[in-house]
């Protein structure tokens, strides 16, 4: 057993991540009231400069990293066909699962919440920018009301939280990847701060989850081959 299998076994979900919680929830309140509506009157002069397509094409990354998706799911099910299934595909399985299920919870607190947007996008949605609409439009998620939490944000935090705790060495590239996503994201005007503090939030906590879940069926499958090993 290597180095980095063994990290990755000593993943568990504990009280520290409640504090997180607890402290992302402050941050997201102290946003809300005092810093999202002033950030987005800031960065809508961002989107008309020179400065946008740069940025859009940046976080347009994260959309690909989703689409990938489905194939990498393929190839982990030949691999598993095959019995080769070794440190990097449980890494390839952890992260799109982690993706995954990230997905789900942000898509049901959109609609939980049905935020509106900083800008109008489709069907002329109501908006901060274009409407001075800010706030909440409970259990109204639809495609109108899904500013929060922000999807991307979600994604990229899930799958780079688990890149940096199975490749530890790699944690630069989380950083790097996960910065350029936020400020692009905020660039372009798509999203308020906080809707992407709560999107980072899920993910790191999906992606602690999937690998904390992941280390508990092993754990119970060995010691259930044991029990009926004669």
């Amino acid at each position: 057993m290597n180095k980095k299998q063994t990290e990755h076994q000593q993943i568990t979900l504990h009280k520290g991540h409640v504090i997180l919680g607890i402290i992302t929830l402050i941050l997201i309140l102290i946003l809300y009231f005092f810093v999202d509506r002033m950030s987005s009157m800031s960065f809508n002069e961002v989107r008309h400069t020179k400065f946008y397509e740069t940025f859009f094409i940046m976080q347009h990354s994260v959309n690909i990293m989703i689409s990938i998706v489905p194939y990498a799911y393929i190839y982990l099910l030949i691999m598993l066909y095959l019995k080769r299934f070794f440190y990097f595909e449980q890494f390839l399985f952890a992260s799109c699962t982690s993706l995954f299920f990230a997905s789900c919870m942000t898509n049901t607190l959109k609609h939980i919440f049905g935020r509106y947007w900083t800008e109008t996008f489709v069907d002329k949605n109501l908006s901060y920018i274009h409407n001075k609409t800010y706030g909440f439009d409970f259990f109204h998620g639809d495609i109108e009301h899904a500013s929060f939490p922000s999807g991307h944000g979600t994604a990229i935090f899930a799958v780079m939280t688990i890149l940096w705790i199975m490749y530890p060495k790699c944690k630069w590239i989380a950083v790097t990847w996960c910065t350029l996503v936020t400020v692009d994201l905020l660039g372009c005007n798509f999203h308020f701060p906080s809707d992407i503090v709560a999107g980072s939030f899920i993910g790191i906590i999906s992606a602690f989850f999937i690998l904390h879940a992941s280390q508990l069926f092993a754990r119970n499958l060995k010691e259930h081959k044991e029990q009926l090993s004669p």
